[in-house]
């Protein structure tokens, strides 16, 4: 005979009740009977339970899963992204590049000439330049200007004082080949190899047999890619030989030599007709993010390369003559700045030696009416040194080429 149920809502009556096994199967008509011996849970029941779990839970630590650890990780110790400092101590230095070294005495005397002797004796100009930059970096300073604007305001000043015979370039690629070469480490645990004769018979010997060696880092200078770059423009080149190659020979003499690979006198990786470059800027803007030492490492580079440039020319009119190259100090200048503070930079190679060496020379801030004047004056020096004793050298050795 049937259990009789009862059709109201609520709990059975204890004497209805069918006691089931522990071992009873879970089958539909337990279950169903189930639910309807159970009296259901109150909502307030269900947010206590809820509650109670949650307080449970609150010392439990929370553990990602391993995708998302493991991306952590390698965005915060990924290889590929050093830091400034990293940057300097690790490539610079594996590439021979020194920066703020001490400066030599023969050194310091030349630049020291080549800011008196050199110094435009026209002051009204100087005074004109240097008044239009200093209204220009007052007005920088009280926004936060980026380092376009800042670039743009040196470029000016750059290309008022700039003398004819003189070229100027902004922010455009140099070639990959002109950085100095870097010694990266070689690995010094090699892997131990399994010999001919023997027999691999299972995994677990192959995994013995070959040992991985440790990761080798890799380092590797980045393309120079100067702010403003000022060099001898070609055809003030072209017209210098002439006279000594005539005006067909001139024209072709150093697009021959750089399509040949013989002489890269044009540093950019698309020839913009600039050649042989003696000054660099690196330009930063503070209110962006940007820093002096950011500028100095990028001005280390692109001030090496270019004193490649002027290496090789040495070693190639030496090579013409069947002579020994003569030991002359080859120079680069390059001005890196953090908004209106500019630092001047000598980069210099020895004869005959690997290392290149950037020393500071002078600071200045154009915010200052004084300290804009003698940047100007500084600056005028070394386009002028540019355009006569540098020019001049270059022309010798080209013409006995």
């Amino acid at each position: 005979m049937k259990r009789t149920r009862s059709s109201s809502p609520g709990i059975s009556s204890p004497k209805h009740r069918k006691p089931v096994g522990r071992t009873a199967g879970l089958t539909y008509e337990n279950l169903r009977e189930h639910n309807q011996i159970t009296p259901p849970l109150s909502q307030f029941a269900v947010v206590d339970m809820m509650t109670e779990r949650i307080g449970g839970l609150s010392d439990v630590p929370i553990i990602p899963p391993p995708s998302t650890r493991s991306s952590q990780r390698s965005r915060s110790s990924s290889p590929s992204r050093v830091s400034d400092a990293q940057y300097r101590a690790g490539h610079l230095r594996r590439a021979n590049i020194f920066v703020d070294e001490d400066t030599p005495t023969d050194v310091r005397e030349y630049a020291t000439d080549i800011f008196t002797s050199m110094t435009d004796e026209n002051s009204e100009t100087l005074q004109r330049v240097s008044d239009k930059l200093w209204r220009k970096c007052k007005e920088l300073v009280r926004r936060p200007s980026g380092e376009a604007e800042w670039t743009e305001a040196l470029h000016t000043a750059i290309d008022e004082l700039r003398p004819a015979g003189l070229e100027i370039v902004r922010n455009r690629d140099w070639s990959g080949d002109l950085k100095p070469p870097v010694y990266n480490p070689r690995p010094t645990i090699p892997r131990k190899r399994s010999q001919p004769h023997q027999l691999i018979q299972n995994d677990a010997h192959i995994e013995s047999t070959y040992v991985a060696g440790p990761t080798v880092p890799i380092f590797k200078l980045k393309d120079p890619r100067p702010d403003i770059c000022v060099g001898l423009s070609d055809e003030s080149l072209t017209n210098a030989l002439e006279r000594t190659k005539g005006r067909s020979a001139a024209r072709s003499f150093l697009f021959d030599l750089q399509d040949t690979s013989t002489l890269i006198s044009d540093p950019h990786a698309t020839p913009l007709s600039l050649r042989f470059p003696f000054l660099v800027v690196e330009a930063k803007s503070g209110a962006t993010g940007g820093n002096l030492y950011q500028a100095q490492n990028q001005a280390a580079v692109s001030g090496s390369s270019a004193l490649r440039i002027f290496q090789s020319l040495s070693d190639l009119h030496a090579q013409r003559l069947d002579t020994e190259a003569q030991a002359s100090l080859n120079l680069v200048v390059s001005i890196t700045t953090e908004g209106p503070i500019q630092e001047f930079w000598l980069h210099f190679q020895r004869h005959k030696e690997e290392d290149f060496y950037m020393v500071c020379i002078g600071s200045s801030r154009t915010t200052l009416k004084d300290s804009s004047l003698e940047f100007v004056r500084r600056l005028s020096a070394v386009l002028r040194w540019g355009n006569s004793i540098l020019r001049e050298r270059i022309l010798d050795m080209l013409e006995e080429i």
